[in-house]
């Protein structure tokens, strides 16, 4: 009995250690299933637009970070315009620094990226969105139809008011 219960102990002792040999977690890759590795976040500066029949502009910035907050470099981010944030409609009210209704660039070292986008002349809605995607295979998806998805991606709003002034255009 002192045998068995000796070697019962040995046993446990030897496959308690060698089961517990991990001592980091890393993490998934950043399009697993898992969950979200990338993030992306993203703002303008201004938000809003006086639409006043004049052109104005406002700098769309992203920030593209691991789990961990750490910057992520050489990513390209999509830029588009969108009506709402449950429509794929592209909008064509305003244009980026490239005279285009779509844009894209790089992260930098800081794993940020900037546009400049240039206000719409005539009314047309309050509100309007930036689209940023960022890009996985060189191209942009926005992943399932109702936008919800594991893509890296943020809706920047931008609200504008008519400012009653002539030329700027009626509501459309």
């Amino acid at each position: 009995m002192k045998k068995t219960l000796f070697l019962l102990v040995i046993l446990s002792m030897v496959l308690g250690v060698s089961s517990c040999k991990r001592s980091e977690l890393s993490d998934p890759d950043w399009d697993s299933p898992a969950g979200f590795y990338v993030l992306l976040e993203g703002w303008a500066d201004p938000a809003v637009f006086f639409i006043d029949g004049n052109i104005h502009s406002s700098r769309i910035s992203v920030r593209v970070t691991d789990s961990k907050g750490r910057p992520i470099s050489g990513r390209t981010v999509f830029f588009e315009q969108l009506e709402d944030s449950a429509s794929y409609r592209q909008l064509d009210w305003g244009y980026f620094e490239n005279n285009d209704v779509t844009i894209k660039r790089t992260t930098n070292a800081s794993g940020e990226v900037s546009v400049v986008f240039y206000s719409p002349t005539e009314f047309n809605s309050g509100i309007m969105y930036i689209h940023a995607v960022l890009e996985v295979d060189d191209h942009a998806d926005r992943g399932s139809a109702s936008h919800v998805g594991n893509i890296p991606q943020d809706y920047i709003g931008i609200s504008m008011y008519n400012s009653g002034v002539a030329g700027a255009g009626a509501t459309k």
